[in-house]
C-alpha cells in the first residue's frame, strides 16, 4: 500500500508571504520583484564576503523620490533592465560598502532596476534611515517601502509602513531571534536622561548597539540605575575588571553635539562611540548607567562550582549570574547569534 507523500517547501511558503506583504504595502504587482526580494532574503540571512560576515540593510521602493523629504546623501551604482539578477548584483556590489550608516537602495520602476547606496546620517546624532523612513514615516498612503535587514542567525525582517514579516530560515526556536531587545536596551539606557534629549540619546545608542553586535563575536551588557549607592553595591559584587575613574558621559556628548552642531562635537561623539563599540566587543561585561554613562568594561562575575556544572559556556554562566545582580537589564549575545534579554520589571 503506497503512502501519501507530503511536500513542504520553505521557498514556496516564503515567496507567497512576500507576495502578500508587497500587496499590503501597495507595490505594483510584479513576479520579478517578489522573486528578487526572496533572493535578497536568502542572501542577507547569512552573508559573507571574502570570509567576513556582513549585515547589509536594503530599502526597496517603486519611486526613489519618496526620500526627497529626508536629508540624505546617495549615489547610484548601476541601472539595468529588471530581472532577478539585478537584485543579486545589488547585494554583491553594494554589501561591502553598506556599513557605517550606508544602506542599499533598490528602485523598481518602469521595468528597470536601479540600485546604489543612501545614508541619512548627516551628523552623528542623525536618526537612522530605518527610523526616518519606516518608524517615523506618516505617508503610508502614498509611499511604497520594503526594508530588509538581518535580525539574527538566518533570520530576516521584511518591514513596510503597514506590515511586517519575519522570515526564519532555520528551525531553531524563535526565542533566540534578535527582535526588539536592542530598542529595549536603548530605552533603559536613556530613561534617566533629560527629557529634551532622551529620544536622541535613545536613537543614538540603538545605532551604536546594533553596530557593535554586527561587528563583534559576542556581547554581555548590564544596565544599572545611576545612583551612587546602587553603583557602589554593584562594584562590590562585580569587582573583577575595569571601572573607569571618570565615567564616559555619552548622553552629555549627544546633548552637546545637538546643541552646538559643530564638526568638533560630532568628531568627539564619533570617537567615544568607537570606544564604546570596542568595549562592548571586549571579553567580559560592559556596564552602562541609565543616564547613558559608560561605567566599566571587561568585568567578570564569579560562579560557584555547582553553577558551572549546570550551565553552559562562560557567557551563558555570566548572564545567569548577572540576573542576580542589582541591574535594571541584562543582555547576552553568543558568538553563534543566540540572544538572551532580561530586565527587572
Amino acid at each position: 500500500m503506497s503512502k501519501e507523500q507530503k511536500k513542504s517547501s520553505m521557498r514556496e511558503s516564503t515567496l507567497s508571504n512576500i507576495g502578500s506583504f508587497l500587496y499590503d504595502e501597495g507595490f505594483k504587482p510584479c513576479k520579478i520583484t517578489k522573486a528578487g526580494i526572496l533572493e535578497l532574503v536568502n542572501l542577507i540571512a547569512d552573508y559573507y564576503e571574502e570570509g567576513v560576515h556582513l549585515y547589509p540593510e536594503v530599502v526597496i521602493t517603486n519611486d526613489f523620490n519618496i526620500f526627497r523629504t529626508i536629508p540624505s546623501r546617495h549615489f547610484l551604482i548601476n541601472e539595468a533592465v529588471l530581472d532577478i539578477g539585478g537584485f543579486k548584483n545589488a547585494i554583491k556590489l553594494c554589501a561591502p560598502l553598506a556599513t557605517n550608516g550606508w544602506i542599499i537602495f533598490i528602485e523598481v520602476k518602469d521595468d528597470k532596476i536601479r540600485f546604489g547606496l543612501i545614508s541619512t546620517e548627516m551628523t552623528e546624532t542623525s536618526l537612522s534611515l530605518y527610523k526616518q523612513a519606516i518608524e517615523n514615516n506618516e505617508d503610508e498612503d502614498h509611499a511604497t517601502l520594503a526594508y530588509v535587514r538581518n535580525l539574527g542567525q538566518k533570520v530576516v525582517e521584511l518591514v513596510g509602513l503597514k506590515s511586517r514579516l519575519v522570515i526564519s530560515l532555520t528551525l531553531d526556536d524563535e526565542k533566540n531571534i534578535l527582535n526588539n531587545e536592542i530598542s529595549k536596551l536603548a530605552q533603559i539606557i536613556s530613561e534617566g536622561c533629560s527629557e529634551d534629549y532622551k529620544n536622541k540619546i535613545e536613537a543614538f545608542f540603538e545605532k551604536v548597539l546594533n553596530e557593535a553586535i554586527k561587528t563583534g563575536h559576542g556581547n554581555l551588557i548590564g544596565i544599572v540605575n545611576d545612583n551612587e549607592e546602587t553603583i557602589l553595591k554593584l562594584k562590590e559584587s562585580l569587582n573583577d575588571g575595569i571601572y573607569l575613574s571618570k565615567p564616559i558621559d555619552i548622553g552629555n556628548y549627544v546633548k552637546i553635539a545637538e546643541e552646538e552642531k559643530t564638526n568638533e562635537t560630532s568628531v568627539a561623539l564619533k570617537a567615544f562611540s568607537s570606544i564604546l563599540i570596542s568595549m562592548l566587543n571586549h571579553d567580559g561585561i560592559t556596564i552602562i548607567s541609565n543616564k547613558a554613562k559608560i561605567l566599566g568594561y571587561h568585568l567578570f562575575v564569579k560562579n560557584n562550582a555547582k553553577e558551572q556544572e549546570l550551565i553552559g559556556g562562560a557567557r551563558t554562566r555570566a548572564f545567569e549570574a548577572m540576573k542576580k545582580l542589582d541591574l535594571n537589564a541584562c543582555f547576552y549575545r553568543s558568538q553563534d547569534g543566540n540572544i538572551k534579554y532580561y530586565n527587572h520589571e
